[in-house]
C-alpha cells in the first residue's frame, strides 16, 4: 500500500486568483463621510505628489471598479478596511455608519460577482487620533481599541469573509516606526520604541486570531507579510550569516510569532544586544500562544543581494540596518525603483517557508512590478509587467508541484494606485488610472494589455503560462 501523499501536478480548480490594492492608495475621500485622519493622510500632503484626499477615487467608482474585476474574471479580491473610516478616532463607541455603508457596499459588490473578499484589517493607516490621546501603537492601550475595532469589523462583515489579514506588513512598521506616528529625538528611545509597537501588534494579533477563531471556525486569518528573499554578494560566511539575518528579521519574525506563538531567540538575541528592553507583562505568554494564525499572506516582489560594508552610511528602514550595501544583478531585468524581475526566486521562497511551516496554506497577497507608463490610443502597452507575470505564474506553478500549499495569488495591484514616495507615476495596475500627480482629470479606468493577459491566465487556469519567460 502506498502512504506517499500525491503531489499536485497544476493549479486547483478552485483556485483564487486575485488583485490586490490597500484603502488609503486606492479610496480617496480622505475627508469624506466622517473617517478620520490617519497616518497615510498626513505623510502623503507631506509629499509632492498627489495625496490621499482623492488618490484614484475609488470610494465613488466602486460599482464600476467590481464590474472590471468581474470583467477580468478575478476570483478575490485582497484589499483594507481603514481603521479610521469605520471609528474616526481610533476607538470611538460606535462606528461611523457611512464607513460601514461604503464597505458593506463594496463586499456586497463582490460576493453578487462571485469574488472572493480577502480583508486587510490594518494596512499602514492608524488613526491620527490615537497618537494624539496616547502615542498610538508605542502604547499598550493600542492592543485593547485595535482588538474593539477588529471585533467590530468582523462582527459587520464576518458573515461574508472567509480570509482576513490582521496587519500588512508589521515588521515594516517596527522598523521604520514613523509610518506608524511614532516618534522621539533620542535614536535609542525610538528604536525601543519600534520594538514595543511591533510588541503590541504581536499581542494585538494573537488576540484577534483567537478571537476570530471563535466566531468563525472556517475562517482563515494571518499576517500579511513582507517576505524578502536576500542572498550574499558572494560565498563568504559574513555575508550569507547577515542575509540570513535580514530575512529573520524583517520577514520571517512575523510568521514565527503568529504561527508558533512565542518570540524568537534570534530576536530575544537582537534585543539584548541591541540593549532595548519589551514591555513584557504577567500573562503576555499566554495571549500569544493561545492565538495563532491559520494561514500565511506573503507579499513578495523580487530577490535582494547584500554584502557587509565598513561604511555607516549605507542604511536600510531608517536606519535600524547598517553596514550593508544591496548590489544590483546587471544580468537581470531591473525596474526604475530597484525591484530586480526573478521569478524562480519566488518558488526558492516558498519552499523556505514550506520548509519552516509544512503545508500552511499560502495566500501571495502582492507581488507586481512598476512602471512609469503612458496612455496612447487608449492603450497602455505594459510588456515589461506581462513577462513579470507570466514567469511569476510559471514558477508559481512550479512551487505548487513541489507541495507547497499556495491557494490564491494576488498581485499588487487591480489598479493604478497613489505611491507616497512617487505619487502616481510609479504604476503597478492591471487598470491604468488616468490621472497624474498634477491633476486628477476624469480619473477614467483603461484595462491595459496585462490585464487581457492575466484575463487569459483566470480563464484557462494558467494554461496560456507555459515558459518561463517571454520576450520584453
Amino acid at each position: 500500500m502506498n502512504n506517499f501523499r500525491t503531489l499536485p501536478d497544476d493549479f486547483p480548480k478552485n483556485f483564487l486568483w486575485g488583485a490586490s490594492t490597500s484603502a488609503f492608495q486606492v479610496e480617496g475621500a480622505a475627508n469624506e463621510d466622517g473617517k478620520g485622519v490617519t497616518i497615510a493622510d498626513l505623510r502623503s500632503q507631506k509629499s509632492k505628489y498627489l495625496d490621499t484626499s482623492v488618490s484614484v477615487d475609488h470610494y465613488h467608482h466602486v460599482v464600476e471598479d467590481v464590474q472590471l474585476m468581474a470583467d477580468l474574471g478575478l476570483k478575490s479580491y485582497r484589499f483594507s478596511i481603514s481603521w479610521a473610516r469605520i471609528f474616526p478616532h481610533g476607538n470611538d463607541p460606535e462606528p461611523n455608519q457611512l464607513g460601514v455603508d461604503f464597505y458593506n457596499q463594496l463586499i456586497n459588490e463582490l460576493v453578487k460577482a462571485g469574488i472572493e473578499p480577502i480583508v486587510t484589517l490594518f494596512h499602514f493607516d492608524c488613526p491620527q487620533s490615537l497618537v494624539e490621546q496616547y502615542g498610538g501603537w508605542a502604547n499598550r492601550q493600542a492592543i485593547d481599541d485595535y482588538y474593539h475595532y477588529a471585533k467590530t469589523v468582523l462582527e459587520l462583515f464576518g458573515d461574508r469573509v472567509n480570509y482576513w489579514l490582521t496587519i500588512n506588513e508589521q515588521s515594516l512598521l517596527a522598523n521604520v516606526p514613523s509610518m506608524n506616528g511614532i516618534s522621539d529625538s533620542n535614536r535609542t528611545r525610538l528604536r525601543e520604541k519600534g520594538e514595543n509597537s511591533n510588541y503590541y501588534m504581536f499581542l494585538a494579533q494573537a488576540k484577534v486570531y483567537k478571537l476570530c477563531h471563535q466566531m468563525y471556525p472556517e475562517a482563515k486569518i494571518g499576517p500579511a507579510v513582507s517576505y524578502m528573499t536576500n542572498f550574499p554578494y558572494d560565498h563568504t560566511s559574513a555575508n550569507a550569516l547577515k542575509s540570513k539575518s535580514m530575512e529573520d528579521m524583517i520577514s520571517f519574525i512575523d510568521m514565527d510569532v503568529a504561527l508558533r506563538g512565542q518570540l524568537p531567540d534570534y530576536y530575544l538575541r537582537y534585543l539584548k544586544d541591541s540593549g532595548l528592553q519589551l514591555d513584557i507583562q504577567e500573562g503576555d505568554a499566554k495571549i500569544l500562544q493561545s492565538g495563532r494564525a491559520n494561514y500565511l499572506g506573503l507579499n513578495w516582489y523580487s530577490t535582494s543581494i547584500f554584502k557587509l560594508s565598513d561604511d555607516e552610511s549605507p542604511k536600510m528602514l531608517d536606519g535600524v540596518i547598517s553596514n550593508v550595501e544591496k548590489v544590483s544583478d546587471d544580468r537581470l531585468m531591473n525596474s526604475e525603483w530597484d525591484f530586480s524581475y526573478d521569478p524562480v526566486g519566488l518558488r526558492f521562497a516558498l519552499q523556505k517557508v514550506n520548509d519552516r511551516f509544512p503545508n500552511i496554506p499560502i495566500i501571495i497577497t502582492e507581488c507586481g512590478w512598476p512602471e512609469r507608463e503612458e496612455l496612447v490610443d487608449g492603450k497602455v502597452h505594459d510588456q515589461k509587467r506581462i513577462k513579470y507575470l507570466n514567469g511569476h505564474i510559471y514558477e508559481l506553478r512550479q512551487a505548487i508541484e513541489d507541495g507547497v500549499n499556495v491557494i490564491s495569488f494576488n498581485p499588487w495591484s487591480f489598479l493604478d494606485l497613489l505611491s507616497v514616495n512617487d505619487g502616481i507615476s510609479k504604476r503597478y495596475g492591471l487598470v491604468f488610472v488616468d490621472r497624474d500627480n498634477e491633476s486628477a482629470k476624469e480619473l477614467k479606468r483603461y484595462p491595459k494589455d496585462s490585464y487581457y493577459f492575466y484575463q487569459e491566465v483566470i480563464r484557462t487556469n494558467a494554461k496560456n503560462v507555459t515558459q518561463r519567460e517571454i520576450d520584453n
